[in-house]
Formats: C-alpha cells, sequence, structure tokens
C-alpha cells in the first residue's frame, strides 16, 4: 500500500542569488579593478543581467518542485482513500500503520510545497531581492 513516489531533491539554496557571498565576492573583487567609467557601466549591467537571469532559473526551479508536490500529493490522497474501506473491526491492524505514513508523506509534501513557494517570494525575477 506505500507509494512508490520517486522523491527529487529540493533545489539548494539560492546559491547566486544577488545576497549570495559569491556574487558579493564577485563585486568585490570587480569593484577593485581599475576599470573606466564606459567599461565599469558594462560590467555592472551584466552583473545585473546575470542576477535576473540566475533569479528566473531558480524561480522556475521552484515553481517546478512545488508542482512535483502536488502531484505527489494529488497520488497520496487516492491512496489514502482506502481509510473509507477500514472499519472499526479491521483484522489487520497494519493499514492504520500504512495509513499513517502516507499522511506524514503529504504532509512533508506540503510543507516542501510551502517552503519552495517562501523562496520563490522572496526572489525578483527582475534582478533584484523581491523580499
Amino acid at each position: 500500500m506505500k507509494p512508490e513516489l520517486r522523491d527529487v531533491a529540493a533545489p539548494g539554496p539560492a546559491a547566486l542569488s544577488p545576497s549570495s557571498p559569491l556574487l558579493t565576492r564577485v563585486r568585490a573583487v570587480m569593484d577593485t579593478l581599475d576599470l573606466d567609467c564606459r567599461c565599469r557601466g558594462k560590467l555592472d549591467a551584466a552583473l545585473e543581467r546575470f542576477e535576473a537571469l540566475e533569479n528566473r532559473r531558480q524561480l522556475r526551479g521552484l515553481i517546478l518542485d512545488a508542482r512535483h508536490q502536488a502531484e505527489r500529493i494529488g497520488a497520496l490522497l487516492e491512496l489514502v482513500g482506502e481509510l473509507d474501506t477500514v472499519s472499526t473491526d479491521e483484522a489487520d491492524l497494519s493499514v492504520f500503520k500504512e495509513i499513517a505514513l502516507l499522511f506524514e508523506d503529504i504532509r512533508a509534501a506540503a510543507m516542501r510545497g510551502a517552503e519552495d513557494m517562501v523562496r520563490a517570494a522572496g526572489l525578483d525575477p527582475c534582478g533584484g531581492q523581491a523580499a
């Protein structure tokens, strides 16, 4: 009765988001370069485009994972439907544990989907942090 659902690893933390240590270090190194005004402007524009592209990539991944979690919850709900066939004189008591595990899986998928959406709300697809 336990579902055979594939668990996909959640996207890692926003590795290159504008507030990430890596991007901060890249900007710090670039600030030490003695670039003329025209070159500095191009570099800043390129970094801003990179931030926007990275945020969109992360947002896309979070949305896809949240959709996967919703599909997973739907499949688990179908399996929990077996609860309708359980009666008070159930001979096989392991069915209660199996159904409890299904509810736990639903909770875990819902929490992961919610976390995805909270993280997505903090991303600005135009380049900066929205939150």
